[in-house]
C-alpha cells in the first residue's frame, strides 16, 4: 500500500507537470467586530462555511473554529465569525501549520516551539499520535522552524516545511514516514535588512493540491525604523516537485503577488502566514483562503485580514 502511495503521487505530479492554476486575486477584508484579535497562523477548511485556524500565541494549545463565507459566483469573501476556541489543555507552543483529514477526521498542528506536528481531534483533544521529527528540522532555532501544514486527501500525504532558509519540504504518507525531503530555494531578498527594525523573509504557508504539487506563499516583511512606511511583499508559487533522477530542488512558477503597506494614508498592512483551499464554485473553480497574523492588532493600527483568491485547476 505505501508503494502504491508513492507511485499515485510521483504520477500525478508528472502529469501535472505542464499545467498551472490559473488565479483571481480577491479583495482582502476584517470583521472586528465577530472576528477577536489575534495572532492567526494558520488555516484548514473543515467543509461548509466552517474552518480550523490556529494562532501562534493562544492561551492554551489547540484551535479556533471561524465561520467564513464566500459568494459562491466570484470567490469573495462576504462575512466572518470566530465560533469558539477547542483547547486541548496543553500549554501553547508557537502553533503555525493547520491541516485536516475529512476521512479520519483528525486535524494535524505544526508547533514552532518544539518543532513537533500533533495530531487532535475535531473538539480539539490530542489523540497521542506524533509525526517523527525528521532531522533536519532538528537543530532549528524556535522562530525559523516548522512554519507550514497541508493535507493531500488524494495521495493521503501530509506536507510540510520550515521557514527560512535552507528550507526543507517533506512529505509523510499516512503511516508517518517520511516519502520524499526536497530543498527550496527562496526569491532574493527585497528588502535591506541592516535598515529595517523588524523584519523576515521565508516561506509563510503551503498548500497541497489534488495533484500532487503545491501552492507556496514566499512572504517578505520589511519595518523601518519609523514603523510608518512599513510592507510586505507576498508571492504566491506553483511549486512541482521533482520527479525521479530530475534536479532535487523541483520547479516554481509564480501565479501571483501582491503588496500590503503601512502608510498614513492606508492600514493594508497583512502579514498573511494561512493558507488553505476552501470550497467549489459554481463555475468548478476552488476559492483560496488566507489568514494573516496581525500581532493581536498591533498598537491598534493592524487588522486580522482574511483574502480569497480565486483558482482555476482545470486548465
Amino acid at each position: 500500500m505505501k508503494c502504491l502511495r508513492i507511485i499515485l503521487l510521483s504520477w500525478l505530479v508528472a502529469l501535472s507537470a505542464s499545467a498551472q492554476p490559473e488565479v483571481s486575486l480577491l479583495p482582502q477584508h476584517h470583521y472586528p467586530k465577530t472576528i477577536p484579535a489575534g495572532d492567526y497562523s494558520g488555516i484548514a477548511w473543515l467543509g461548509g462555511d466552517h474552518y480550523a485556524v490556529v494562532s501562534d500565541k493562544p492561551d492554551s494549545d489547540g484551535f479556533f473554529l471561524f465561520e467564513i463565507k464566500v459568494d459562491r459566483e466570484t470567490g469573495e469573501i462576504t462575512g466572518a465569525r470566530n465560533e469558539g476556541f477547542r483547547s486541548s489543555d496543553q500549554p501553547a507552543r508557537d502553533e503555525e501549520g493547520i491541516a485536516y483529514d475529512s476521512l479520519r477526521q483528525r486535524i494535524w498542528i505544526s508547533g514552532e516551539g518544539n518543532n513537533q506536528i500533533r495530531e487532535y481531534t475535531t473538539d480539539g483533544r490530542l489523540t497521542g499520535r506524533v509525526v517523527p521529527q525528521p532531522s533536519v528540522y532538528a537543530r532549528m532555532p524556535g522562530n525559523e522552524g516548522l512554519e507550514a501544514l497541508s493535507f493531500d486527501a488524494v495521495s493521503r500525504t501530509l506536507w510540510t516545511c520550515n521557514e527560512t532558509m535552507p528550507v526543507t519540504i517533506t512529505a509523510f504518507d499516512d503511516s508517518l514516514h517520511a516519502v520524499h525531503q526536497y530543498p527550496y530555494t527562496l526569491d532574493k531578498a527585497e528588502g535591506d535588512v541592516s535598515k529595517a527594525r523588524n523584519y523576515a523573509h521565508g516561506i509563510g504557508t503551503l498548500t497541497a493540491l489534488p495533484d500532487g504539487t503545491l501552492l507556496i506563499l514566499e512572504r517578505e516583511f520589511f519595518v523601518p525604523a519609523s514603523k510608518l512606511g512599513a510592507w510586505v511583499s507576498c508571492k504566491l508559487y506553483h511549486y512541482t516537485p521533482p520527479a525521479a533522477g530530475a534536479e532535487p530542488s523541483g520547479r516554481k512558477t509564480l501565479l501571483t503577488s501582491w503588496r500590503t503597506t503601512l502608510s498614513l494614508f492606508g492600514r493594508s498592512l497583512a502579514n498573511y502566514e494561512g493558507m488553505c483551499l476552501g470550497p467549489q464554485l459554481n463555475d468548478g473553480s476552488r476559492v483560496l483562503l488566507l489568514v494573516a497574523d496581525s500581532q493581536h492588532r498591533y498598537g491598534g493600527v493592524l487588522r486580522d485580514w482574511i483574502r480569497s483568491i480565486k483558482i482555476n485547476l482545470n486548465r
